[in-house]
């Protein structure tokens, strides 16, 4: 067998043009793996999370107030773990066998001496490399005390060494005729040197494969962004046919792809040809999510948010109904210790496709079982295991008949398994278990097809010659990292016989090999773009070393820019190579790049146009509708084609994305804190409640209404909301007593039909809904109030003051037999300003006001039937699109006399109330087009 080997081969194809029996092209890991299987080596591999487990137990082991990671350890035990043990398999890749030199080795079984602090740079080996040197011996020794035994799985590192030894004392054959090195045996690191040579003492040929001599022609594609470059890029492969005949150059063509290529793909399915299948690395595809966002959900408090996203995954083993009824109760109540979180469940438990089992596992798990992440109680393993019982046995379940569940499941079985031992878990120590574990997956959406072309990961792995090479994210394009050493513990192992690779030497290595690789081809294409998402993207200094060595220099006189003085500067030759999209097509439509044409057609020209704001959908008597609340009526008024697409259309936003949060969620807490006040001060016939009395009240309701407060870093935004709802709780009840009025109801609930006259006749609709606070004053008059958190007060005064407060108005008349409301006492309330709003001497300064109730009453009313009856017709607008369009024509318009300039002036001058349409709130934005991009 002959066996070609590189440091950067371990991806890299066999063979692609000139395939053979008993020859191989392998890396690292490869080698090591075929000299494994021929000496009897092979072993189980042991995933990575568990050694890290295997040592934080050695450390833990080892640990001591004194010992010199003592203070990492307890800050973060899975990272001071993981870091250590990846600086102790580097050295041992590198052939260290756990020994320091003899003037400072010590034979402590328990090595605490050896690692407690003391000066990194005496002389003597750093507590770094004690601590490294007492892991081995700890590793190495008997059972630690408490049966547990001190073994570290090995690992790939620890094969380098084991391979060194067999290959001097195995006589088993090799079956390995030569070794072609792909590179100087020189520039391979030290233990790798010794194991080629051991190769070559037990009779393998050794020799050093010919450094091509080519010269490319090199071509640099610079697009702005990933979605231009796709284009060309894509053009310029089909330019290359189809491989049939001789005039196929994607026969001899790599393709380089060191990005991922789903917009590539795009572009090459539009041609004809096959995706190339490269995925995005990501931990947020959904079987990938369950397992992360699972354990995010068990600790206290309870995040809504990531809640509604668990229950709302395609994988999720919450069954769809049960998660129904949870997402309900989540967008009525932000929480999951309130009453609609209980009447959730309890509507599980009486489902008989559910049952009550279910629902007390999902309350347990969800709510009344939450774990404490607070120092001195925190879970120990077993309590994190038993809080995910359910969901393992759930998960189990779903993998049986889903399979692409499986690999989730081991991983979940996998990290149980790792925290089950532990005394104590933390979120964070969680976070990193499940981090290990549960990788980023590069699963592309469409895979790969299978193509004439050669598809490789790095310019270093195209081990033939090849006509053409396309490179695809030349800017991400990397080789792999390696550790950097501090240089006196470089020194330290160098005294034991371990000569560590510098980071710089490797690097060199990898330009040295990839220009090497860029002269296997005739002509390579890279590809460079200026943005990716919005953000700049740093270049690859990889293109200079690339352009200093085949770049051509400008010839005299060709226009190109001078820089830095030089007539042949790396800068100058850069500027040469590349080529932007606009430079490759000529008068004639003719797209030329790097030895490819292509014939272009002048697209026809298309202007998009905007949706029509007014659309007739024919007369129909149904889209009348059945009842109206208050936000429903503005709805109506403001937007009929939004009320269309709510009401009779059945279009909403999903429930996930509909729980409160922000200002709508504080408010929702204030309100109920009202009303939870008054209940409790009405048996008593008390007005005004105690300051202890409004906290506790705070305080019960925090976590049903607004628990997003008590999650981590919230704590200064929940001390500010709960200080703000507690003066507006206090001055409410404070000036309501001083106004002379008796609060009655809060949320007091009213129904009465509405008739509106239409063309058709007259059409009675139920108004229904609840009034915030109703009470009476001291003439005996209904007092209506209506609770608002908003950021200023400014709007909501202004509607006082043009007597345009059609909420309040309804609530009057609703609560009052006849045709209009009474002048009674109405007011809006700002909580956030601790202040009211009203044309009433009531509640402080009245705002004098341009319009009676009873007048605002009838010119909604009017408005309602001018738009009832333009919906029974068939007939919705979206109003801003039209109101848009009427100012533009007014603006311009030359008609003589005083014409309208806005829609609201054209209602007023008929007597209907302009109602001002909602476009903030509203999801519907992309279909009447006001926002995306309607082409």
């Amino acid at each position: 067998m002959i066996v070609e080997f590189g440091w950067f081969l371990d991806r890299a194809p066999w063979a692609y043009a000139s395939p053979g029996l008993n020859r191989v092209r392998v890396g690292r890991k490869n080698l090591i793996g075929l000299l494994q299987t021929r000496l009897g080596l092979t072993r189980a591999e042991t995933p990575s999370a568990e050694r890290v487990s295997q040592y934080l137990a050695t450390l833990e082991h080892l640990d001591s107030p004194d010992a010199w990671f003592h203070d990492s350890l307890h800050a973060d035990a899975w990272s001071t773990a993981y870091d250590l043990l990846a600086a102790r398999d580097d050295a041992v890749a590198n052939g260290w066998r756990g020994d320091l030199p003899d003037e400072s080795a010590r034979e402590d079984t328990h090595a605490r001496a050896s690692t407690e602090r003391g000066p990194a740079h005496d002389g003597g080996p750093s507590p770094l490399l004690r601590t490294l040197a007492a892991a081995e011996r700890a590793g190495r020794g008997p059972e630690r005390s408490g049966g547990t035994g001190g073994g570290l799985a090995p690992s790939l590192a620890d094969d380098v060494v084991e391979l060194l030894d067999e290959l001097e004392s195995s006589p088993l054959p090799l079956g390995i005729d030569e070794l072609v090195l792909q590179h100087p045996e020189e520039t391979f690191p030290a233990v790798w040197r010794r194991i080629i040579g051991a190769l070559r003492d037990r009779g393998v040929r050794v020799s050093e494969a010919p450094q091509p001599t080519g010269e490319p022609e090199l071509t640099v594609l610079s697009a702005e962004t990933e979605w231009e470059a796709a284009e060309h890029a894509a053009r310029w492969l089909a330019a290359g046919g189809d491989g049939g005949g001789d005039s196929g150059a994607n026969a001899s063509t790599a393709v380089v792809c060191s990005d991922p290529t789903p917009v590539l793909d795009q572009y090459l399915t539009m041609h004809g040809l096959p995706r190339l299948g490269v995925g995005e690395r990501s931990v947020w595809r959904a079987q990938d999510a369950l397992i992360p966002l699972f354990f995010e959900l068990v600790w206290e408090p309870a995040n809504v948010h990531l809640l509604a996203e668990f229950l709302t995954l395609p994988d999720s083993p919450v069954r769809r109904r049960a998660a129904r009824h949870l997402l309900r109760a989540l967008t009525r109540e932000p929480g999951t210790r309130g009453p609609e979180w209980e009447r959730a469940i309890a509507d599980i438990g009486a489902d008989e496709s559910l049952g009550p089992d279910l629902a007390a596992q999902l309350d347990r798990t969800f709510s009344t079982h939450l774990l404490l992440d607070v120092e001195h109680r925190r879970p120990t393993g077993g309590q994190l295991v038993e809080a995910a019982s359910w969901f393992a046995a759930a998960l189990n379940a779903r993998a049986a008949v889903v399979p692409r569940l499986q690999t989730t499941s081991a991983q979940l079985k996998r990290i149980l398994a790792l925290v089950a031992p532990l005394r104590h878990v933390s979120r964070k120590d969680l976070r990193r278990i499940v981090a290990s574990v549960v990788t980023a997956d590069a699963e592309p959406i469409l895979p790969a097809e299978a193509a004439l072309w050669l598809r490789l990961n790095h310019l270093v792995e195209l081990g033939e010659d090849v006509e053409d090479a396309l490179w695809w994210g030349f800017q991400s394009a990397s080789t792999p990292r390696v550790r950097r050493w501090d240089a006196h513990d470089a020194a330290t192992l160098a005294r034991v016989g371990v000569e560590l690779p510098s980071p710089q030497d490797l690097t060199a290595l990898a330009v040295r090999e990839t220009l090497a690789a860029a002269g296997r081809c005739k002509r390579l294409v890279i590809v460079q773009i200026a943005q990716r998402n919005g953000e700049r993207v740093d270049s690859n200094p990889l293109l200079e070393a690339l352009v200093e060595r085949y770049g051509r220099a400008p010839a005299v006189g060709d226009g190109s820019p001078s820089v830095g003085g030089g007539s042949s500067s790396v800068a100058e030759r850069i500027a040469k190579a590349t080529r932007g999209p606009s430079d490759l097509t000529d008068a004639d439509g003719v797209w030329r790049l790097a030895g490819r044409t292509a014939q272009l057609r002048r697209a026809d020209a298309a202007r998009p146009s905007a949706p029509d704001p007014v659309q007739e959908v024919g007369a129909n008597t149904a889209l009348a509708p059945e009842t109206l609340s208050y936000s429903q009526l503005d709805v109506l008024l403001g937007c009929s084609m939004r009320w269309a697409l709510e009401r009779k259309g059945g279009l909403r936003v999903p429930d996930a994305a509909d729980i409160p949060e922000g200002s709508r969620m504080i408010g929702s807490f204030a309100h109920r804190v009202i009303e939870e006040l008054h209940a409790m001060l009405r048996p008593q016939h008390r007005a005004v409640p105690t300051d202890t009395e409004i906290r506790a009240v705070i305080d019960t309701l925090v976590p049903q209404l607004a628990s997003e407060l008590l999650l981590p870093g919230q704590k200064a935004r929940r001390l500010t909301v709960e200080a703000a709802v507690r003066q507006a709780a206090s001055t409410f009840f404070g000036m309501l007593e001083q106004g002379g009025i008796v609060l009655q109801e809060v949320e007091q609930e009213f129904s009465k039909d509405l008739p509106l006259v239409t063309s058709d006749g007259v059409v009675a609709v139920p108004v229904r809904g609840a009034a915030d606070a109703v009470g009476i004053d001291s003439d005996g008059r209904t007092v209506v109030i209506d609770l608002k958190w908003y950021n200023s007060a400014k709007y909501l005064r202004e509607k006082v003051r043009k007597g345009t407060a059609l909420q309040l108005a309804l609530y009057q008349w609703a609560l009052h037999e006849g045709d209009a409301p009474p002048d009674d006492p109405t007011a809006y309330y700002l909580l956030k300003q601790h202040a009211f709003a009203s044309a009433h001497g009531h509640f402080g300064p009245a705002i004098p006001r341009e319009e009676t109730p009873a007048q605002l009453w009838g010119r909604a009313v009017r408005s309602a039937e001018f738009t009832i009856e333009q919906v029974l017709g068939g007939r919705v607008t979206a109003t801003k699109p039209v109101e848009d369009a009427f100012a533009e024509q007014a603006k311009a318009s030359t008609a003589p006399g005083e014409q309208p300039k806005t829609i609201e002036d054209v209602e007023t001058a008929v007597g209907r109330l302009y109602v001002q349409p909602g476009c903030r709130f509203c999801h519907f934005g992309a279909l009447c087009g006001l926002k995306g991009d309607y082409s």
